[in-house]
């Protein structure tokens, strides 16, 4: 199957899932070619915030990194102007939930940066959702319910960029599955 455009997938390590209150902690992306779903390029950056101490120790332990790395990372208008400079807006942006694309936007917000990537995206939650149910497997369709399924095996947890790697397969998978 080809698509009209590359496929930007994301995935952002967050805070939380509250819009208003909490901050992307790091955002990675894979660009999948539109014809034939391989890597052409990736994104992946830490965003460093002005937390408190406690805080600080509690973000470096679920992201499996070290203070230094947490430290060293720009802040988040950073990370944005350097993600729109690898990846142009003529692309299709997908992700497992619209929770990462909600995010995304609200941290464009944030800065003050104009969010010109088009509103249609690719959910890979729904695409899951329709293909369990295809198979009558009455799953809820998440990204380990879906690894676990085609058998595939993530490598870290709470990794953003091994996450949109892991996604990147999954999406592979299902589209091939809907292409056949």
């Amino acid at each position: 199957m080809r698509f009209a455009r590359d496929i930007l997938l994301l995935d952002i390590e967050a805070t939380g899932i509250n819009l208003e209150k909490d901050l992307p902690l790091q955002i990675a992306a894979v660009l999948l070619d539109k014809d034939n779903l391989l890597e052409k390029d990736w994104f992946n950056s830490y965003v460093r915030h002005s937390f408190s101490q406690s805080t600080n120790d509690q973000v470096v332990q679920t992201l499996g990194i070290t203070k230094e790395v947490l430290f060293k990372s720009p802040g988040l208008k950073d990370v944005l102007s350097a993600f729109n400079s690898k990846f142009p807006y003529n692309v299709i942006l997908a992700s497992q939930n619209i929770l990462n694309i909600d995010l995304l936007r609200q941290a464009y917000k944030r800065t003050g940066i104009s969010y010109e990537y088009d509103y249609h995206i690719i959910e890979l939650w729904t695409l899951g959702y329709l293909f369990l149910s295809r198979q009558n497997i009455k799953k809820i369709p998440t990204a380990t319910t879906l690894g676990q399924y085609f058998k595939l095996e993530r490598k870290k947890d709470h990794d953003a960029l091994v996450n949109c790697r892991y996604l990147a397969e999954i999406f592979r998978k299902l589209i091939q599955n809907y292409a056949s």
